[in-house]
């Protein structure tokens, strides 16, 4: 009985450990759309990648009209109160697909490599993108 019980503890906390490890090694990315509906599977390929900030995701963006880059309100001293958006994915949402709402959603870094989307800079600067390119063979 003693041993099932070890047995079965050890099983789960390699399970747990498998997942924890595989999640650090697959960092999450938002996926933005081309347009104001957001990015699906058939398109991605036309969709952007910007890494998520996990420290500032959450809490609001300044979104730089001129620059158009999202920036945490934390950095910025001078937000105009129009440029604020509650969080990294609705501030990126206005820089691809004109509009926060839907936010860019969240996907991983081999979802964004499998579907050949274009990886960003994480403050989401157009200029950044790098498309993907898939390696010829031979």
């Amino acid at each position: 009985m003693l041993y099932q019980s070890l047995r079965l503890s050890c099983l789960i906390l390699g399970l747990i450990s498998s997942i924890s490890l595989s999640h650090s090694a697959n960092p999450l990315y938002f996926l933005c759309g081309p347009d104001e509906d957001g990015c699906f599977d058939e398109i991605a390929q036309y969709c952007s990648c910007t890494p998520y900030n996990t420290k500032e995701a959450k809490k609001p963006y300044c979104f730089d009209f001129n620059k158009l880059t999202c920036t945490p309100l934390a950095q910025v001293s001078d937000c105009p109160a129009d440029f604020v958006y509650k969080d990294q994915g609705s501030c990126l949402a206005v820089i691809f697909q004109s509009e926060p709402s839907p936010p860019c959603r969240l996907t991983t870094k081999s979802y964004c490599l499998r579907h050949n989307t274009s990886i960003c800079a994480e403050n989401g600067l157009p200029e950044s993108c790098i498309p993907f390119q898939s390696k010829k063979p031979g």
